[in-house]
């Protein structure tokens, strides 16, 4: 998206060419990094566990609050910007940013 710095600063979509899933780590790294690394555009940072906490209990589940990842949150556009990701793998990058 032009204009959205973590949309720039994400890089190119890879394709996950249906062979195995991505780790929450790959996913992170590749897609997640430059927003959920430094808070930017109020991202809930990496390792910030109370922030993680106070967005599962709004959402009322891990489930919930990966469909609200998947849907786009605030300026988080869906999927974040791993267009190509499975449900799964945004389910990993969450747990793997939150520690949940």
């Amino acid at each position: 998206m032009a204009g959205d710095p973590c949309a720039e600063e994400a890089g190119t979509v890879a394709s996950a060419g249906g062979g195995e899933p991505r780790s929450g780590d790959a996913v992170y790294g590749q897609y997640c990094t430059a927003c959920h690394g430094s808070g930017i555009l109020d991202a809930p940072k990496t390792g910030d566990t109370a922030a993680w906490e106070a967005r599962l209990a709004a959402a009322g589940s891990m489930e919930d609050l990966t469909q609200s990842a998947i849907a786009g949150v605030g300026a988080m556009p869906p999927k974040g910007t791993c267009a190509d990701c499975s449900d799964d793998e945004i389910m990993a990058a969450i747990q793997h940013m939150s520690g949940l």
